[in-house]
This record gives structure tokens, C-alpha cells and sequence, in this order.
């Protein structure tokens, strides 16, 4: 029974649940949706244009993912107790720094610091783990941890519009990072620590990464078609329209003339969409198989980018905001157990890491190619019919090749 395996894993594995659900929560500080929040200021102090603050984005973002790739596969050779207290001690004293830029160069190291510790190594050290953890129950597992993010990106934004009436912005960048540490750092042994014991074997089902038949490296995955022809643009192209849209909120409400206080309120809708769309793909990747519904999750984002677009009402706003969260939400699940599917666990740490690099690369680019589309007068239009044709690409190729991968026999590992 699907309900009675999965309120198993809660009673069983709750600790190990919170323990995600925190590392997901305070990998905020290096995602674009809490950093975009003091781009105003940053850039009045600076006095930067939205293409310079985007241009400087994306290469923190570009050297970032590449640092990724060597440092990603730290998850395969250290415990996760050991490298999440180095991980969430790396993006507090990065949060730290940030607090104190005044200079370009300052600005650069500050956005590479965050990104690298923040949005890579965080994500990447509890999903990898989350995944490694267990085998049936992965796809809801990996949901429930996300949690995190979605308590994070529904809460955040508002209490930061509200508080950064009354203190200085840098101020919140040194609050948040002290009470995160001091809230999460001392209980992360006893969070991450596996059960023992017979019947918690049996109830949770455990996966074996040692018994498992695959065990395949990088340099397997990258000589793989499916790899190049689907995998990457499932991470890709989201990450690409994501951060799009994250960076610059705030000329994007302008254009909509949506007041931000209102824009900001639409982020309770997160909570419920990313909830969702987290559950309902984790129950399918679990029920069906990733690659089966590959396709299925790139659709809300589709959806969303044309409510942004044509929508005028404040109906079209929620709404955009529910699938453009539910799509979000229904990727990670997805992604993170075809990973494991396809390729094994064992080393999952450097597979991941060379995918999420490459999304973090394309989350690079989105800044400064949409920052010099503002600067160079492009409005509404040009911007979402860019993310339209981009979402549209990834969900046709999602659908095309896996369907041709697995009648030709080709999706199934050799």
C-alpha cells in the first residue's frame, strides 16, 4: 500500500526528512529567488544597469558550476554528516561576506561564494543523499525534502519586502545566516545518522547502493545518447526560465504594472503549487518511472510563461504563479531518481554534479541575455516569447527522443 509504505517512511525516516527539508530551506541563500529580492538596492549602490548587475551574475553563476564539477564529487567520498556541516558553514560565512560588499569585484566573489555553497553544494550534497538513502520510496522521499525550498521561496520574499523597510538589507544577510546556523548546525549528526534494526529495514526499504547493477561514472553517462539528446535540457531549460524570471521579478511586475507588494503576496500560492507538483511527480516517478513522465513535468512551466505573458487580471497572476510553482516543484523528483535509474547510485554524487553544473551554467545565462534585452528596450514580448519557445523545446524533445529511445530499445542500459 502506497499510504501505509509512506507514512512508514515519515514515522521511520523523520529525521532524516527534516534533516532535507533544512538543507533545502537554507540553500536559499544562494538562490536567484533571494538574492533578485535586494537587486535594487545592490544595484542603486553600485550603480549598476539591470544588463551590468545580470552580466556579473552570470559569470559568479559560469565559474560556480564549474567549481561544481570538481567539488560535487566530494558527495561520493565524504559522509553527509561531515560535508553538510562544511556545506552550511560555507554559505553562512558567504552570506557573511555578501553582507559587506562595496565594489564590483566584492559583488563578483560574494555571488560565486553564494551560488557555489548556496544553490550547487547544498542542493546537491541532500539530494544526493536523499536519493542514495533509498530505493522505492525515492521519488516521495526527495518531495517531502523539498519542502524546504518551498517553505523557503513562500515565506522569504515577503518578510524581506516587509523588513527591509526598517533595516538595512545588509543587515538581513547576517541575521538569516545566525539563526540558520544556529537552528540547523548543531543537530545535523543526529538528523542525518541512518536507522538500524530489522523492522526499520523491512518498513523503509533501504536502498543498497553496494548490491546495485549499476554503477556507472561520468565518463559513462556523457557517452550516453539519452544524456545529450533529453537528460540535460530537463535541467537546462527550466533552470534557464527559472532564473529568468527570479532575477528580474521585479522589472517583470513593473511591466505587468503589478505593485511588488502584491507580486510578493502571490508567493503563499508557492507553498501549494511546489507541494503539489513535488508529491504528484514523486508519486509517478515511484508508480511509473521517470523517464515515463519526463514530459508531463514540462508542461506547467509552458502553461505559466503564457499567463505572465497575456495574462491582464489578477486571476492570470495566481494563476501563473500556481503552475509556474508546480512545475517547479515536479522537477527535482524527476530528474534527481532518472539520475539514479539510469545510471546507479553509487556514484551519483559526480553524475549529479556535471547535470547540475550545466543547469547552474544556463541559470547563468538568463540574467545577462535577458538584462541586455531590458537594456536594449525589449518589453514583455520579446522577453516570454524567448521562455515560451524555450519551454516548448524542452518539453517536445523531452516527449520525442524518450519515445524513440524506448522503442528503439536504446533508453535501457546496456
Amino acid at each position: 500500500m502506497i499510504n501505509s509504505k509512506f507514512f512508514n517512511l515519515v514515522k521511520f525516516e523523520w529525521k532524516f526528512l527534516l534533516y532535507g527539508l533544512l538543507m533545502s530551506l537554507w540553500s536559499s541563500f544562494g538562490q536567484t529567488f533571494f538574492i533578485s529580492l535586494f537587486s535594487s538596492e545592490i544595484r542603486n549602490e553600485l550603480q549598476l544597469s539591470h544588463g551590468e548587475f545580470g552580466a556579473y551574475y552570470a559569470i559568479a553563476t559560469t565559474v560556480s558550476a564549474a567549481t561544481l564539477l570538481w567539488v560535487g564529487k566530494l558527495a561520493d567520498t565524504h559522509t553527509v554528516s561531515k560535508l553538510s556541516k562544511i556545506t552550511l558553514i560555507s554559505v553562512c560565512l558567504s552570506a557573511f561576506f555578501f553582507s559587506t560588499i562595496n565594489s564590483v569585484w566584492m559583488l563578483i566573489l560574494g555571488l560565486f561564494l553564494l551560488r557555489l555553497s548556496g544553490q550547487g553544494m547544498m542542493y546537491h550534497v541532500y539530494t544526493t543523499a536523499v536519493t542514495r538513502r533509498y530505493k522505492l520510496m525515492r521519488g516521495k522521499a526527495l518531495a517531502v525534502c523539498g519542502f524546504g525550498m518551498n517553505i523557503a521561496e513562500a515565506t522569504l520574499p515577503l518578510i524581506v519586502i516587509i523588513t527591509i523597510g526598517y533595516l538595512d538589507w545588509r543587515t538581513i544577510w547576517i541575521a538569516l545566516p545566525i539563526f540558520a546556523f544556529i537552528t540547523f548546525g548543531p543537530f545535523i549528526t543526529t538528523l542525518s545518522k541512518k536507522n538500524t534494526g530489522n523492522s526499520v529495514e523491512k518498513e523503509v526499504e533501504y536502498s543498497n547502493v553496494n548490491n546495485s547493477t549499476l554503477m556507472l561514472r561520468r565518463k559513462d553517462a556523457i557517452k550516453d545518447l539519452a544524456f545529450w539528446l533529453v537528460i540535460i535540457w530537463l535541467m537546462v531549460v527550466p533552470g534557464f526560465t527559472i532564473t529568468g524570471i527570479f532575477f528580474h521579478q521585479i522589472h517583470l511586475s513593473e511591466l505587468k504594472n503589478i505593485p511588488l507588494w502584491f507580486w510578493s503576496t502571490n508567493y503563499v500560492w508557492y507553498a501549494i503549487a511546489s507541494i503539489s507538483g513535488a508529491f504528484f511527480s514523486g508519486l509517478l516517478v515511484d508508480k511509473y518511472s521517470a523517464h515515463k513522465i519526463a514530459s508531463v513535468t514540462q508542461l506547467p512551466m509552458l502553461f505559466a510563461c503564457f499567463l505572465l505573458w497575456f495574462g491582464n487580471e489578477k486571476i492570470s497572476l495566481a494563476l501563473f504563479f500556481i503552475f509556474f510553482f508546480l512545475a517547479c516543484g515536479m522537477l527535482q523528483p524527476m530528474v534527481t531518481s532518472l539520475l539514479a535509474d539510469r545510471y546507479g547510485s553509487k556514484w551519483l554524487g559526480e553524475i549529479k554534479s556535471l547535470i547540475w553544473a550545466l543547469s547552474v551554467f544556463s541559470s547563468a545565462l538568463s540574467p545577462i541575455i535577458m538584462g541586455l534585452m531590458i537594456d536594449t528596450g525589449s518589453g514583455l514580448t520579446e522577453l516570454m516569447l524567448l521562455l515560451v519557445c524555450l519551454s516548448t523545446f524542452s518539453f517536445t524533445s523531452s516527449l520525442t527522443w524518450f519515445n524513440i529511445l524506448s522503442l528503439t530499445g536504446s533508453y535501457k542500459q546496456n
